[in-house]
């Protein structure tokens, strides 16, 4: 959650000086062109035409600071607040830059000046939450973003950081109640509409979600961010069928790509080695980044050439060694889409590759601008985005068998010989020994993202509790309040005692990993399957048995067990899942061994070979960068 858009202001001349009034109009419209030294021109020209005015000062500050000029930035605004004590916007932009250059306490005095100056400063207000929540000052964070909605209910940007810090800090209801409060409230309805969308999603409302989501639709048709967050929704949901699912994705697509047709690349020779880009929002704390961190270490930089487009503005140490890994870093999560794309196209990129398809802050509405000579997607939506403008979609096998999905693809798909996953794990500790309860009983564990729980999911762990009568099961992940209480209820109504089953809210990483060492079974989710999660279990030694679905997204655990060699544990029904669950709940001899030996497995298998993995996914950008190149 971070400060978003372009600096205040809104500071009026205090003289009335039309030269000075031109000349900083002038500057505006250069600064917003792109053309910073020239912008910068015109407010020095503009500060000696109207030298007791503040404002010149602190556009020059915003131009400067976007020059990469924090110094002279600073001393430009603070001889705006010299001249202007009093005026709050100042002391923003003066918060914004300490912020920006790691001075935190600087940074926060200045924010609380400029809204003591001004107490309906709600910018201010985010930005300052922003920094108390990097401070680890949550409840402060809350409380600044708490007072801003309730005196702006109608800022749907104090709305949007409100949601990202519920979200994170598991206050769901306390969430809801604030969402539903802004619907009441013209300025933040539409933004109000989508936020409930995404609340419902995370509490496994998926139906009631969708409901939003179209009603937000109908108020902003064309909200990219919207239609993505309704399609990742409908990838959830049990009662969705495959075709619906895909005519769903080219609908919006091709409407995405309506609002922003492409553009015909220049011919150019080719490079010496390979331009290779990636565009993420989760190069970061994120599954993604964890996945394409052993590929960037493994390419070979004598052939290609690796750039990475970042669309978030969070940083983080994940962050730090990726940007330590690649030749190319641009962020580009504060430029709009058209300058992005400039600025993709001026990298002459040879292979541009998505991987967030249609995730949050997933820049995708990119690639429809034709950016690069051959466009794909990778790694972070196990489905079609849509867009005839992306010419693969990276899958394997497994997840796409030949033959069976091409038709539900507006991609041609471009299959790894082993698997699309190469796997490094975030935690190295040991696997633990069997984890059986004190009283003796098994304990499944389910630890995927709760939106993944799905009716038909809930359905066959029912089932399995049935079958093995001491048997416990802990669902980590699960909002609490509500959800949890409904989730409670729908065991009870299933004849399941409360006892046996055990809803935790999300945890640490670390205790995520001690989580799944402390149960005996993982259990996999449909029709949305883990991934990392999967993953995560095996390397804790924990065994999995995989549903094979109906769509790519629901054959990810029939892909990654079937690489490691154990398709003896992929299903292929429903009645069939169960009973391998079962049977490895009744079997603790063969718990042990598995337990004893997955890791291994794992580490021997192609899902952790990053060298060969990245060997044969250079091969495929090889191969098609040169049919692309005539």
């Amino acid at each position: 959650m971070g400060p978003r858009g372009r600096a205040h202001e809104g500071l009026a001349l205090t003289e009335a000086d039309d030269e000075a009034a031109r000349l900083l109009a002038l500057g505006n419209a250069l600064e917003d062109s792109g053309e910073f030294e020239r912008a910068r021109e015109h407010y020095l020209l503009a500060s000696a035409a109207a030298p007791e005015s503040p404002r010149p000062w602190l556009n020059l500050g915003n131009v400067l600071a976007r020059m990469s000029s924090p110094g002279d930035a600073l001393g430009a605004v603070d001889r705006a607040i010299a001249l202007a004590p009093d005026f709050a916007p100042s002391h923003y932009n003066r918060g914004r830059l300490l912020a920006a250059g790691g001075d935190a306490a600087g940074a926060e005095a200045a924010f609380r000046a400029a809204i003591r100056l001004d107490p309906g400063f709600t910018d201010a207000k985010i930005c300052l939450a922003d920094l108390l929540e990097a401070g680890g000052r949550d409840d402060d964070a809350q409380s600044v973003l708490e007072e801003a909605t309730a005196a702006d209910p109608g800022h749907a940007g104090a709305l949007h950081n409100l949601e990202l810090l519920l979200m994170h800090r598991q206050r769901i209801d306390a969430l809801e109640a604030a969402i539903r409060t802004a619907l009441d409230h013209p300025r933040a309805r539409t933004a109000a509409l989508a936020a409930m969308g995404r609340l419902c999603t995370a509490t496994g409302r998926l139906r009631e979600a969708d409901d939003w989501y179209t009603r937000a639709l109908e108020a902003d048709p064309a909200s990219a961010e919207t239609a993505a967050a309704r399609l990742f929704n409908l990838l959830a949901r049990d009662d969705v069928d495959p075709q619906r699912l895909f005519e769903a994705h080219r609908e919006a697509g091709a409407a995405m790509e309506a609002r922003t047709p492409a553009r015909p690349l220049p011919e150019r020779p080719p490079h010496a080695r390979i331009r290779v880009g990636y565009l993420s929002p989760d190069f970061r704390m994120h599954s993604v980044a964890l996945f394409i961190e052993p590929v960037l270490t493994a390419h070979d930089r004598t052939r290609f050439e690796v750039f990475c487009y970042y669309s978030s503005p969070s940083e983080d140490a994940i962050t730090r060694q990726l940007k330590s890994l690649v030749e190319h870093w641009v962020d580009v999560a504060d430029l709009d889409d058209e300058a992005a794309a400039a600025r993709i196209r001026a990298d002459e990129i040879d292979i541009l590759v998505d991987l967030a398809g249609h995730t949050r802050q997933s820049r995708l509405p990119l690639l429809a601008r034709r950016c690069a000579r051959l466009q794909m997607t990778w790694l972070g939506y196990l489905h079609s985005t849509g867009f005839s403008a992306v010419d693969y979609r990276i899958c394997d096998a497994h997840t796409d068998p030949p033959g069976l999905t091409e038709r539900l693809h507006t991609e041609r798909l471009l299959r790894m010989p082993h698997s699309q996953w190469c796997y490094r794990p975030l935690h190295q500790s040991a696997p633990a020994a069997a984890q059986e309860t004190k009283e003796g009983r098994v304990v499944f564990g389910s630890f995927n993202q709760f939106f993944k729980v799905s009716g038909t999911s809930l359905a066959l762990w029912q089932e399995i509790l049935r079958e093995v009568p001491d048997a416990v099961l802990r669902i980590v992940g699960v909002p609490p309040g509500r959800t949890t209480d409904a989730l409670s209820r729908r065991f009870a109504k299933a004849g399941i005692a409360p006892e046996r089953v055990e809803a935790r809210p999300r945890v640490s990483v670390p205790d995520y990993f001690n989580g799944l060492a402390d149960v005996d079974v993982a259990l996999d989710t449909t029709p949305y399957n883990g991934a990392t999660t999967t993953l995560d279990a095996l390397w804790m030694g924990v065994p999995v048995v995989a549903l094979r679905g109906d769509r790519s997204v629901a054959r990810s655990g029939a892909s990654i067990l079937a690489t490691l060699g154990m398709p003896e544990l992929v299903a292929a029904t429903a009645r069939e899942y169960v009973r391998l669950n079962v049977e490895l709940a009744r079997d603790a001899a063969r718990r042990e061994a598995l337990r004893a030996g997955l890791r291994q497995r794992l580490l021997a298998s192609p899902l952790m070979d990053a060298a060969a993995f990245t060997r044969d996914l250079e091969s495929h950008y090889t191969r098609l960068a040169r049919r692309a190149a005539g």
